[in-house]
């Protein structure tokens, strides 16, 4: 009930529209019922008691209670639509809204499968559950209630025992119900897994194809069909089976009734067209109770949805909170005292490290790979964090500085490069869009980047693909450091920027980027020597420490190289 209630406070914005949809769906049950009535007066006036001259008003009576349930209808449907669509996307908004910010630790524990997975079909279900069942269960539900009445008042002795069996049922599909959601979950959990095997496959072709291993991707796709195939007919086998116990019930017990009211007549307590409104009513009623119960089925499959859908909203992490530290410009000093950090408690990263870099400064950090060079761009970054009071900035506590305050100051390039699927243009303006075209085409000429761009037959306009996958490596390297130019932080860290470079193509952005020292601080993670050597300062990571590498050690680079394997 929880998660339902929290399924219907979305509703709250849409009160007024809700209200109409309500408002109208009443009395679409009032006119859906009204013809029943009417029944009882059709036999005993017109065809008992041969009062030919109101059979032209009953008709016409009836062709105008079915225009007005028709119009009713109309507008039932469109207003609970339309609350549904909102309601189902303001989920998806504030799923989204809260994810975007949490820390990368929760993206390394989900697959990319299972995060779509939320989105499309979790919500999915919930949106069956708003629009559609919530819908027909609202216009159902006053549908059944009138003619329920209408039967009710031809012969209350029988409706009364006619009403007996619905404990029955409610009984069966309260059962049935917490099967329901245990098997849609399961359900949604199989579907999350094949989003993951296809998104893996469509990231992974070129390496798929490359080892010949197509067939296992088959096998692999194949299992997780037949896990969601298998949890799916046992979601199947529970809504299927609910509704035929339903039948089974309320069929048996309206024929027992049925013989009780046509004894009645036989007697002469009721009349025929008594007895026939009251059948008439209660067979119509059968119908609307019936598709309750097959909403009552989407609603426990969305409420399954919901469930995990708000688990994933309801999630908070340490580093998220207490943020409240706003930076507005970088001043004086990167500190780490005393820091330590480690993935896992047997490996350590850093041990124990002091390290202060100023700001203006311009600093080298080199070693091979595997010796935590990028975890240390990653904690300045605010990608992971370590322990309180250990890593400053400006003397502010790093842990307690709001991200967006702290990525504000500091600009990154990594090796691995991503585009959006959009132009040139768009990408490199992506972190600074109100800057000018002038200084978007100065920042791309620092990166190398605008010889290749102008040549190209669209220009800056041209769409790059998928995570630019219609240029090259270096091509996308270059304009992933033009956008960090373009966002003009404070402090500017390349992550290995370079890799995917030319000798010729590095040479010219090292130049680049001695001219940013000037005035930047710059920090250059690299496995090159030739790329750090002009740094002001050149350090390495060396038993869990930062350490500086001296001049005169760093002038015997063929065998310094060799040593700490760099080029």
């Amino acid at each position: 009930m929880s998660t339902l209630k929290r399924i219907l406070s979305y509703t709250k914005l849409y009160w007024k529209r809700l209200t109409i949809s309500g408002t109208a769906a009443i009395f679409y049950g009032i006119f859906s019922a009204a013809p029943t009535y009417l029944v009882q007066h059709i036999i005993d006036n017109v065809f008992v008691a041969r009062h030919v001259h109101l059979l032209m008003p009953f008709i016409v009576l009836f062709i105008s209670l079915f225009i007005l349930k028709g119009i009713f209808m109309y507008l039932s449907n469109y207003y609970m639509h339309w609350v549904g669509t909102h309601v189902v996307n303001d989920i998806r908004y504030d799923l989204f809204k809260k994810i975007i910010y949490f820390p990368t630790s929760f993206y390394q524990n989900k697959t990319t499968g299972q995060l779509i997975s939320y989105f499309l079909n979790d919500i999915g279900a919930i949106q069956n559950a708003t629009s559609t069942a919530i819908r027909n269960g609202i216009r159902t539900f006053f549908e059944a209630s009138f003619l329920l009445l209408v039967a009710c008042k031809q012969n209350l002795q029988v409706a009364i025992l006619l009403i007996t069996v619905g404990p029955i049922v409610g009984i069966t599909i309260q059962k049935m119900g917490k099967k329901m959601r245990s098997t849609a979950k399961t359900s949604q959990q199989a579907m999350g897994n094949i989003s993951s095997v296809l998104q893996e496959m469509f990231i992974g072709l070129r390496e798929i194809k490359s080892f010949n291993t197509e067939q296992t991707e088959v096998n692999r796709l194949s299992e997780s069909l037949k896990k969601f195939f298998g949890s799916t007919m046992k979601n199947v086998r529970a809504i299927s089976i609910t509704p035929a116990l339903i039948e089974i019930i309320a069929m048996s017990g309206c024929g027992i009734i049925f013989y009780i009211a046509a004894k009645q007549v036989l007697n002469g307590s009721i009349t025929a067209g008594q007895l026939a409104s009251f059948a008439t009513a209660t067979l119509l009623a059968y119908q609307p109770i019936k598709r309750i119960v097959n909403v009552y089925a989407e609603v426990q499959t969305g409420i399954a949805a919901a469930g995990r859908v708000f688990e994933i909203m309801d999630l908070n992490y340490h580093a998220n909170q207490n943020r409240e530290i706003i930076l507005d410009k970088f001043n004086n000093l990167i500190e780490f005292k005393n820091f330590s950090f480690n993935y896992d408690s047997k490996y350590p990263i850093f041990e124990n490290m002091d390290l202060k870099i100023k700001k203006g400064e311009s600093i080298g950090l080199i070693g091979p790979s595997g010796c935590g060079k990028s975890t240390f761009s990653d904690l300045i970054l605010g990608f992971i964090q370590g322990k309180s009071e250990t890593l400053f900035l400006d003397d502010k506590d790093i842990t307690k500085i709001a991200f967006s305050s702290l990525r504000k100051q500091v600009g990154y390039v990594g090796q691995k490069t991503f585009l959006f699927n959009d132009t040139i243009k768009a990408n490199v303006k992506y972190a600074n869009p109100e800057t000018s075209d002038e200084e978007m085409i100065n920042a791309c000429k620092t990166a190398h980047a605008h010889d290749f761009i102008s040549n190209l037959q669209n220009g800056y306009d041209t769409i790059v693909g998928e995570d630019g996958t219609l240029l090259s490596g270096g091509q996308k390297q270059r304009i992933t450091i033009a956008r960090a130019l373009l966002k003009n932080p404070e402090i500017l860290i390349f992550d290995e920027a370079t890799s995917a470079l030319d000798h010729e193509s590095e040479e010219t952005i090292r130049k680049a980027l001695e001219e940013i020292c000037k005035y930047k601080t710059v920090i250059i993670i690299s496995h090159r020597l030739s790329l750090v050597e002009k740094m002001d300062r050149i350090l390495t990571i060396k038993e869990h420490k930062i350490v500086e590498i001296s001049k005169e050690l760093l002038s015997q680079k063929p065998n310094f190289a060799s040593v700490h394997n760099l080029e």
